[in-house]
Order: C-alpha cells, then structure tokens, then sequence
C-alpha cells in the first residue's frame, strides 16, 4: 500500500517591511502586536480592522498580514494577479490533511490538477449523484419525530457526511462512515488549534507526542489507510463505479511526455480525494445550518419557501430538472451564504511583489479577504444584517462588483465542487422543506465559531413540526 511522503515547497521568505510605508491599522500593544486579540476573539478582531479602511495592515506578531476590503482589490489579488500569488504558507496546517489537493496546491501542480480535474465537474456527470442525496435524504428524516428537538447541525453534518462518503469512495456501511467523519472532525479541531499558534511553535507541536497530535496522527492514519486501500483495489482489479474516486483514477494528461505521468500518483489521488471530501461534507453542512437556521427566524420568509415547495413539486421528491424552477428557494440560499459564508476567510500569499490599493506587497507576504467582511459591508448591501432574499433580483446582482459576494472563491481558484455542493444544498432543503418546519429554540444562544467553516458554536439546536 502507498504511504505519505513528506513534500517540500520553496515559499518565498517572509519579508522585512518598512513599517512606515504600510497601510493603516488597529493600534499595537508591545511585543505581541495584535496577536492576542487575533487568537481569542479572531471575527471581532477583523470585522473592527475594517473600519481603518479597503486595505489595513494587522501585525499578528511575528508577522504582518495585510486585511482586504474592497471588491475591486479582491479582484485585483485574486484574478489581475493571480499568477504571482497562491496559497502558499497560510496553508500549512491545512496541509497536514489535505496534502496537496486543489486546495493547497500552488504553482505548476495547482494549474495541472485543475486543468485535468476540471472538465470532470460537468452538469451532467454532478446531475448523476442527486439520486443519491435525495435517497439519503429520505432515509435521514425517517428518524425524526414531531416536536422532537433536535441539534440540526449534528444532523446536518451526519447527512452530508453519508452523501459525500457514497459519492466520492461509494461506500455506505454505518461503522465505515461513522469512522470517516469522526476522523474528519478530529483533524478539523486540529488544524484549528495549529492554526492560532505561532508557525515555529506549531511545527514543534506537531512533531512532539502529545496526546492532541497523537490522536490526529490515528486519525489520519485511518483516512490513509481507507483512501489508499480503495486506490489499491482499483487499480489491483480494474473495478470502475460512478463515484469521484474513479473520475480521479480514470484523469489522463494528454499533454504528458512521458505515460507513466499522464495519471495522477496514489498520492495525487489521496490529496485530491480527501479535499474534495473536506469541502463536500464540511461546508455543505454549514450553509444548510444556517440557511435552516435563518427560516426558522423568519417564519413569513419560511412560509413562502414551503409554498413554493408545494406548487412547484406537488409532493414527490426534487430532481436537478426542479430546481431552476426553484427561484425563491434559491435566493433563500444564496441570502443564507451572504450573511453566513461558510469558508468565511479566503488568504493568498505573494510569490512576486504586488501592487494593491496604491500599496507595495512584497514577495512572501500574507493578504486574507474575509467574505464575512465584505458581504456584510453597507456599500454593497442595503441593509446588511438583515435576511433579504428577495434582495437577489436579476438588477441587483447585475449591479453588484464581482467580488462583493463570492462565497465559492474566484479566479483560477474558483471552488471546482460549486455546482456539486450548490444542487447538494438545494436538493436537501427542497427534500427536506416539504415535510417540515423548523422554529430554533430560544433558549440557545448564536455564536459564530470560526474553524475552517464558520460554524454556529455548540450545534443548532431546533424543534421540528410535521407539515401536512
């Protein structure tokens, strides 16, 4: 069986800046900068940095950070510049799970994977798999009750956990999948763990067997050991199914010189698999928290979401071919991504230096744009706060800059799942919005919780009413 390898990246180093020439920011205490104020209280700390302007310099000490809040420098770091920029160090924890996946990858590898993936991720090949969510679906709700009270977030994440696993690996036996997310959750604590520590002192951790790094090194050895076992038995028998697995074993390089590297290494395929496996259960299951969570509090808007249900599919179970007729739910979702981003923060690293807002950045800096900032921003939204679907007319998007709504990335580094996780999420609440009604309880508390997905501190706990 194929094992990990360790692979190095030449990141440019970071840079000494004159202090002087950079753009505004929030004040810093002694010594540490800002630090402790981006560790303990991360969203407060970065929603507050924006009032000092579109770009504003955060000293997260030892590093400078440059914070992004314009759409037009969105533009401008994500598209104009695209070719001197990538992921880069910002990246590193996510490395410990992810590889280099799409995600992660920069340069070269990045520009090869996505050219051969993307083809893959058609209409009509994403269509195929909505049988799978609505079944799934089905079998989810048969365990709910009327009045029962419920943590929809679990429930959420359990679900899409299940399509995901079925999808991308064909596999569905409760124990396997049960390991398969438990894992996940483990390694998703622990890159955000890693992540609020200095970079020196988060390798040190990392290589030191403490008991936190002990129990993700388990399980990620399982994710391991399952991705690689499947790799192996495909290629060992020649077995082909319908899920991504094969898509990623069946990619050939046309452009390749030599055969043997016109498909992907098992270990291309393992980082490929488990970020289209981090992004299609993690994120879906956030915006369908939130999305539930914003029709639970607004009862009128709910109404006319189960009316729409109603006429437009008169009972039986969504399909693809349903939801462009879908118009109000759709913009229900899209509201719901607006106001609560899944992937809330979006970082770049420089390669080159750059020019940005009239500023130079040099080589090896670090920009984070943070979609929670600038789609909440009263330049672009009339009312940013408040949950406005009907806010999404043909007009209003037809006005709005690129990139003052862009909750999937953009540029070459558009999310390549988009239409995959955007039927996922439309299926689910279509299939789910026909039987039930949903109200939060008050009695809990929202708390934003920024991990790698923005997710509501403590579960979404919600009484469900049978409708019908």
């Amino acid at each position: 069986m194929t094992t990990t390898t360790t692979r190095v990246v030449d990141y440019p180093p970071k840079p000494v800046v004159d202090r002087a020439g950079l753009p505004p920011g929030p004040p810093e205490w002694p010594l540490v900068g800002q630090s402790f104020k981006y560790v303990f209280n991360l969203l407060d700390f970065i929603q507050g940095a924006a009032a000092y302007g579109d770009l504003v310099t955060l000293s997260v000490k030892p590093a400078l950070v440059y914070l992004v809040n314009h759409p037009d420098l969105v533009q401008e770091l994500f598209v104009t510049n695209h070719q001197k920029v990538g992921r880069g160090r910002i990246t590193a924890t996510l490395q410990y799970l992810m590889g280099f996946g799409l995600v992660t990858a920069d340069g070269p590898l990045h520009l090869r994977q996505r050219r051969l993936m993307q083809p893959q991720f058609h209409h009509r090949r994403i269509a195929g798999y909505a049988q799978t969510m609505t079944d799934f679906t089905r079998q989810h709700e048969q365990n709910w009750q009327d009045g029962m009270r419920i943590d929809l977030a679990r429930e959420m994440s359990d679900l899409t956990l299940r399509i995901v696993v079925k999808t991308l690996f064909d596999l569905e036996l409760p124990d396997t999948v049960r390991r398969i997310g438990a894992a996940f959750e483990l390694s998703n604590n622990y890159i955000k763990a890693r992540d609020n520590q200095p970079p020196a002192l988060r390798r040190l951790f990392h290589r030191m067997p403490l008991p936190f790094t002990l129990r993700f090194r388990h399980g990620l050895s399982y994710l391991d050991q399952t991705v690689y076992g499947l790799i192996e038995e495909r290629r060992r028998t020649g077995l082909e199914t319908d899920d991504l697995l094969s898509l990623l074993l069946n990619v050939r390089d046309e452009e390749a010189e030599n055969p043997d590297d016109a498909v992907m290494t098992d270990i291309q395929v393992r980082d490929e698999a488990i970020t289209l496996f981090a992004a299609g259960h993690e994120t879906t299951a956030v915006a369908l928290v939130w999305t539930w969570y914003l029709l639970a509090t607004h009862p009128e808007i709910q109404s006319r979401f189960h009316a729409e249900l109603d006429e437009t599919l008169g009972g039986r179970t969504p399909t693809p071919d349903d939801l462009p007729k879908l118009a109000f739910t759709e913009r229900i979702l899209t509201e719901s991504m607006r106001l609560y981003p899944p992937i809330w923060s979006t970082g770049r690293m420089t390669f080159e230096p750059i020019t940005l807002g009239g500023y130079d950045i040099p080589a090896g800096a670090a920009l984070t744009a943070p979609q929670l900032n600038i789609q909440r921003d009263p330049r672009w939204f009339d009312d940013p706060l408040d949950f406005r679907p009907d806010r999404w007319t043909p007009e209003f998007r037809q006005e709005l800059p690129r990139f003052a709504y862009y909750p999937f990335g953009g540029g070459p580094r558009l999310c390549i799942g988009e239409g995959f996780a955007w039927m996922e999420a439309m299926l689910v609440l279509a299939a789910l919005g026909q039987r039930w009604a949903m109200r939060h309880d008050p009695a809990h508390s929202i708390e934003l919780e920024p991990l790698v997905s923005l997710r509501p501190k403590g579960g979404m706990p919600m009484f469900l009413t049978r409708r019908g």
